[in-house]
């Protein structure tokens, strides 16, 4: 994973954790458990602390995505897109503008987990990591049964 992803993921969290002490009664309900909570301020300063250390360019399409969707930035898991798990096509060059992937379908910025890496040794598509002995084979057709 890139450095530029480890840092929007930071960012969604503390969008994430922004959004919730923003609703109602969330607070008190988080210090009422034992959870002692920075300042809003402080949680502020480290949102815009990370959002200039990113690049401008995917910053903005963060902000667009995330405008539209809670999360802006999803896992792929077996090809998938978990943000709104569509199977994703084969050939994902044309998403990969400025090395940032996008989902074809709902925009989101996406990641691979390390299970899912071309370096696991595992193909994507295959069960538990093992390809069949017929890959690649035609189905065998059915033959009728004469009376």
């Amino acid at each position: 994973m890139t450095t530029q992803l480890r840092r929007l993921l930071f960012l969604q969290e503390i969008d994430a954790l922004l959004g919730d002490l923003a609703e109602e009664g969330h607070r008190e309900s988080e210090e009422n458990l034992g959870f002692s909570l920075e300042p809003l301020s402080a949680a502020l300063e480290r949102r815009s602390e990370a959002a200039h250390s990113l690049d401008p360019e995917i910053l903005g399409r963060y902000e667009r995505v995330r405008r539209r969707h809670r999360r802006a930035v999803a896992p792929v898991r077996r090809g998938v897109c978990m943000g709104c798990f569509t199977k994703r096509p084969t050939m994902t060059a044309a998403s990969q503008a400025g090395g940032i992937e996008t989902c074809e379908r709902c925009g989101r910025i996406l990641f691979r987990l390390e299970e899912d890496s071309p370096s696991s040794g595992a193909p994507p598509d295959a069960p538990g990591g093992r390809l069949s002995s017929r890959t690649g084979d035609a189905p065998r057709p059915r033959r009728r049964r004469q009376r």
